[in-house]
């Protein structure tokens, strides 16, 4: 009987050690949950993960990504410097919540040059573009101010044009090959995002972005997801 008690005890204390040794060998890097490689920056294997949800037609998440977007360099910088992936999960969430059509039209572009892993291009254009067409005359810019209205069908496949992006693009565009897609990340973004943007950072989450903050506050938002 002893020596069943005491090989029994050996066999738990084994199994338990096969346990820890299988989980510490299938843990998760970043890049194993990253929804598409094409729209993050950083290595895939970094210790710290930071996931923005967003929609291209909502004006608080265009603030952030334009002051990123003029501060590019110094942002990689500090990926690499902090090892971080960053990831932005495009949504058409203000489509669906508001039914805002425009929403759909700006995720089918950026998510068809995702395809050709042209989305940082795309991403980059569009984010100028509305700038220099609505948001810097007012237009859309806020909950407050006028909407968009005037948007052309071809908007978004111009923004594709001047990223590079050529016929397979407009393909994609023009027969809605990427609805299904976009739709299921929006669901899987609604079980996590408390509006948009919103921002996991590690431990760090939270939504929101001012239109009259700058880069400043986007070194904010980034630090919070480093403190322990």
């Amino acid at each position: 009987m002893k020596f069943l008690r005491t090989a029994a005890i050996i066999a738990v204390i084994g199994a338990l050690f096969a346990l820890i040794l299988l989980n510490s060998s299938t843990k998760q890097t970043p890049g194993d949950q990253v929804w598409n490689e094409a729209s993050t920056v950083g290595e895939l294997d970094a210790e710290n993960y930071y996931i923005m949800y967003t929609d291209l037609m909502c004006p608080y998440c265009d603030v952030f990504s334009r002051a990123v977007m003029q501060h590019w360099d110094e942002f990689k910088q500090y990926l690499a410097d902090n090892n971080i992936l960053f990831e932005v999960r495009l949504t058409d969430y203000l489509y669906e919540a508001s039914d805002i059509e425009y929403s759909r039209d700006a995720a089918e572009g950026a998510y068809c040059a995702m395809r050709e892993n042209k989305f940082w291009d795309f991403y980059h254009g569009a984010i100028g573009s509305l700038w220099d067409d609505y948001h810097s005359k007012g237009i859309g810019d806020s909950k407050t101010s006028p909407a968009i209205k005037d948007m052309s069908e071809d908007y978004w496949l111009k923004i594709g044009h001047e990223a590079g992006l050529g016929e397979s693009f407009d393909k994609c565009v023009k027969n809605h090959e990427s609805v299904a897609e976009i739709e299921a990340n929006t669901r899987r973004a609604a079980q996590s995002a408390q509006g948009m943007p919103s921002f996991k950072f590690n431990r760090f989450t939270t939504s929101g972005f001012d239109n009259a903050w700058g880069w400043d506050y986007v070194l904010k938002y980034l630090d919070a997801g480093l403190e322990k």
